[in-house]
């Protein structure tokens, strides 16, 4: 369904709810820079719960992006959950500290 996300990006750990303004607008950054080349690609929401942020996207390269960027930026754990049946990628990055 055109309403489901293909990507869903989970973070969570003490050091989210500390850096989220930073967090999020690194997320926005990196959809301005996919939407340059592929128009339909962006984030469709931004939840937030309990110290967690969950970001769901129109396509699973940006949730890859998006935990390899914090990732560089702030280390951390990061996993990726690909299910290529349902064209769907899960992407988890924690870090506590």
């Amino acid at each position: 369904r055109a309403e489901d996300p293909a990507g869903i990006l989970s973070l969570s750990g003490r050091f989210v709810p500390r850096h989220r303004d930073e967090i999020v607008s690194l997320a926005r950054h990196l959809e301005e820079q996919e939407r340059q080349e592929h128009a339909l690609n962006r984030i469709m929401a931004i939840h937030e719960r309990d110290g967690r942020l969950e970001i769901f996207t129109t396509d699973i390269h940006l949730p890859r992006r998006i935990g390899e960027a914090l990732h560089r930026a702030y280390r951390g754990e990061l996993d990726y959950r690909y299910e290529p049946a349902r064209y769907f990628l899960r992407v988890s990055w924690s870090r506590d500290l």
